[in-house]
């Protein structure tokens, strides 16, 4: 009997070890599992990945769904700067004083070649037969001096106009002015119009010959480069350099511009049209057919705008089918799926 009891106490003993034994594993390491999947469960919901949406056709006539083959682009990347319409009234008045003075030294230089043709006659009477007096000779010397200053002057202050124009509008128009070019006479005549562009100092290491201006209207015109622009912009501090466009309606003396700039190599890509645009958590969406009555909708960058739409460089390539109308019904269908779209179930964006 006392051996029974002894067996059944030992029987007991190493069941409660061995349950122990069995329990313990239980209680290791479940934190860590719980929270890795609840960073999967938090990176998710941060950004839910594009489905695949199904239409059927009648569905997809219904919402006037248009594809859309996109085809190859290149585009550089292009900076976006600052520009204004210069009155051509300073450069007027700079000019005006310029002829003023051109006409004043001309006057003087033939007063100068009178007063030495004078001077040159008096000297060989006197000299010759002395039929002019000495006092008559002195008179023609001096007014021989007056005019060579009065010629001196004249030049000196011509020379000073000209430095005063080249500090104010540049060499070139500097240049244009004392040659009274064909070019000079278009910018005074407003038929050709000078626009100041402010660039920063890496965009101005690869100084563009040509930029494209805009208009607050969206009229644009390509502007070819003149040369450094000595004004400062008191509001936007910078670079400037002078350029040229050719008088049209939309611009006007005065108007500020925004400017492109570009500012790399081209690149191989495609155009997305604003048309085939889904704006959804400040992101911009789009679809693409994969097969018929298939569409995957796809993040758009909007780093590159261009007329139109975005240039982009990923997500999409030439022969893709984009959806370019009826996107936002398309995006209704993903996102609130009812029996009649077809849709994948799912949570809204």
């Amino acid at each position: 009997m006392k051996t029974l009891i002894w067996v059944g106490v030992a029987g007991i003993l190493a069941g409660s070890a061995a349950g122990w034994t069995l329990h313990r594993p239980a209680a290791v390491d479940p934190p860590r599992a719980t929270q890795a999947q609840a960073q999967d469960e938090d990176s998710s919901t941060a950004r839910p990945a594009p489905r695949t949406v199904t239409l059927d056709p009648d569905t997809a006539k219904s919402m006037g769904l248009a594809v859309t083959v996109l085809k190859q682009a290149r585009h550089a990347p292009q900076l976006q700067t600052t520009a204004v319409v210069l009155s051509p009234q300073g450069l007027a008045t700079l000019s005006a004083t310029y002829d003023a003075d051109a006409g004043k030294l001309a006057v003087a230089r033939a007063n100068l070649a009178v007063a030495r043709n004078e001077y040159q006659r008096q000297n060989q009477l006197y000299h010759e037969d002395q039929t002019t007096s000495l006092k008559a000779l002195q008179a023609a010397r001096g007014a021989l001096e007056s005019s060579r200053a009065q010629t001196n002057a004249a030049q000196i202050q011509l020379h000073v106009d000209a430095i005063a124009l080249e500090q104010q509008w540049g060499p070139v128009l500097g240049k244009w002015l004392v040659a009274r070019s064909s070019e000079f006479q278009r910018v005074l005549a407003a038929r050709e119009w000078q626009v100041e562009v402010t660039l920063d100092a890496s965009a101005a290491r690869r100084l563009p010959e040509t930029v494209r201006l805009i208009a607050p209207s969206g009229s644009q015109v390509s502007a070819r480069l003149i040369s450094s622009f000595p004004q400062t912009n008191p509001v936007i501090q910078g670079l400037n350099f002078l350029y040229l466009i050719p008088a049209r309606p939309g611009f006007a003396p005065g108007m500020n511009l925004a400017a492109e700039i570009p500012a790399g190599p081209a690149r191989s890509g495609v155009v997305i049209p604003a048309s085939a645009i889904v704006w959804s958590t400040g992101e911009a969406w789009a679809y693409k057919q994969t097969a018929p009555g298939h569409f995957e909708r796809l993040l758009v960058s909007t780093e590159a705008p261009v007329a139109g739409g975005w240039f982009v460089t990923a997500g999409f390539t030439p022969g893709d089918q984009l959806v370019t109308r009826a996107a936002e019904e398309l995006f209704s269908a993903e996102t609130q799926p009812s029996s009649s779209s077809g849709g994948d179930e799912g949570d809204d964006d």
